[in-house]
């Protein structure tokens, strides 16, 4: 046989296709959880806001970190965590400022002013 007779040579084969890019962690809910559950903490009197905020943000960004979008599973669980001894640190601070209302001064000078 000569080359002339011979078949043509197949293409070379393509280059594989590049991966896709790989989303980067979303890690910025847990991270608020944990910051508003220590101000929760540190602040009890401001309300109850950041501690029911912590408690929010803290299982979304533990449900993120269970299916992979996340990576910092720890900082969401402890801002959960956080955000309901918040709630109950609140809770007592109330119940505290109740009872100290109703027990209050019972002396029998209230409203009475020596100089």
């Amino acid at each position: 046989m000569s080359d002339a007779m011979q078949p043509p040579m197949p293409p070379a084969p393509r280059p594989p296709y590049p991966p896709y890019p790989q989303r980067p962690p979303q890690n910025g809910l847990g991270i608020a959880g944990m910051v508003l559950g220590i101000v929760s903490l540190v602040t009890c009197w401001i309300g109850l806001v950041p501690a029911i905020l912590a408690i929010v943000f803290g299982r979304i960004g533990m449900v993120r970190a269970d299916r992979g979008e996340a990576s910092n599973k720890g900082m969401a669980t402890a801002g959960f965590i956080m955000g309901i001894v918040g709630v109950g640190v609140w809770v007592l601070f109330i119940v505290l400022v109740i009872v100290l209302a109703i027990v209050g001064d019972d002396s029998p000078h209230r409203g009475y002013y020596r100089y």
